[in-house]
């Protein structure tokens, strides 16, 4: 079991803990004990133990390296997730899972074809440090930049004890190739189902999908409109479904419509009518992120935009 440690300097405090202390102080001297307990709660939820001793009252830092997460979360944002926007969403999510010290593992297959892979999963690594201080953070990034790498035991195994998994940006079609039939896949399965945390963003949406839309084979080598298999990871952990991220994009402009993940509503709506009826899809907008409560099954829809049944 972990041990708590003493914080001898309080300086060193996230603010968010230290004004919670300053307030909590003002009540007990206002002998407001029930407000001063409330105070007490909200640090402790942020990952602080208070005790009041005659002398003065000394804060200690909950070690929780070896517990469990009290929650785990499916994750699936649209766009966003290295946005201002999403710190709000970390943060409650992160908070849900009841524990401070979290180990974070990004897996680069989406982008493993491009020179820049190690910038792209680099910059979310750093984003994830600065935005969220009030957490421990261990946050490790792991090259499996194709099928060779997802399926080497070495390579799989860094994933191991991980709190939090993410994969986001890339190509769909290059994802898809690259880890169907895997270690890495089947891995990332396993620890979801023991309480991992998946977070997926963009690219890495469409491709756990059923089916999976090849966005750049059609948006810029002008592929015919046509569906791919997916990995269909979702079925495995939550329920089968089709994502389609993007989907109020408006980077195109006046002259391009670049909704329904950059193909545009009419080759979007010739997409769906390829699909049965029965086939669940879901979009999201830019910046939302569509939160799955693995253990309740309950949804929620956290962001600047909305999510959207387009077929059941």
């Amino acid at each position: 079991m972990s041990t708590n440690i003493l914080v001898e300097d309080l300086s060193v405090l996230p603010i968010a803990v230290q004004d919670l202390l300053e307030q909590r102080e003002l009540a007990r001297k206002a002998k407001n004990f029930t407000e001063s307990d409330r105070l007490r709660e909200e640090i402790k939820a942020l990952g602080y133990l208070v005790n009041d001793k005659p002398y003065g009252t000394k804060v200690l830092k909950i070690g929780d390296e070896e517990l469990k997460t009290a929650k785990s979360f499916l994750l699936l944002f649209g766009s966003g997730e290295i946005a201002p926007s999403s710190v709000d969403i970390y943060r409650h999510t992160f908070l849900a899972l009841n524990k401070r010290h979290l180990k974070i593992s990004l897996i680069t297959t989406p982008a493993g074809f491009q020179p820049n892979v190690e910038h792209v999963y680099g910059e979310i690594k750093d984003f994830l440090l600065a935005s969220l201080p009030d957490f421990n953070l261990t946050v490790n990034v792991i090259f499996a930049n194709n099928s060779v790498d997802a399926r080497n035991p070495e390579i799989v195994s860094q994933l191991d004890d991980s709190d939090v998994i993410f994969m986001g940006p890339g190509s769909p079609t290059y994802a898809v190739r690259h880890l169907n039939d895997t270690l890495l896949l089947s891995k990332i399965v396993e620890l979801v189902k023991n309480g991992s945390t998946l977070i997926l963003a963009s690219a890495a949406t469409i491709s756990c999908s059923r089916y999976a839309i090849p966005v750049y084979e059609i948006f810029k080598v002008g592929e015919k409109v046509q569906w791919m298999d997916g990995l269909n990871l979702f079925k495995d952990i939550w329920q089968e479904k089709t994502i389609i991220p993007h989907f109020n994009n408006r980077e195109g402009g006046a002259d391009l419509d670049t909704s329904y993940c950059y193909i545009g509503k009419g080759r979007g709506e010739k997409l769906l009518s390829l699909l049965p009826h029965t086939t669940p899809v879901v979009a999201i907008d830019e910046h939302t992120c569509l939160i799955v409560d693995l253990g309740t099954k309950e949804e929620s829809v956290r962001g600047k935009g909305g999510t959207y049944q387009l077929l059941k």
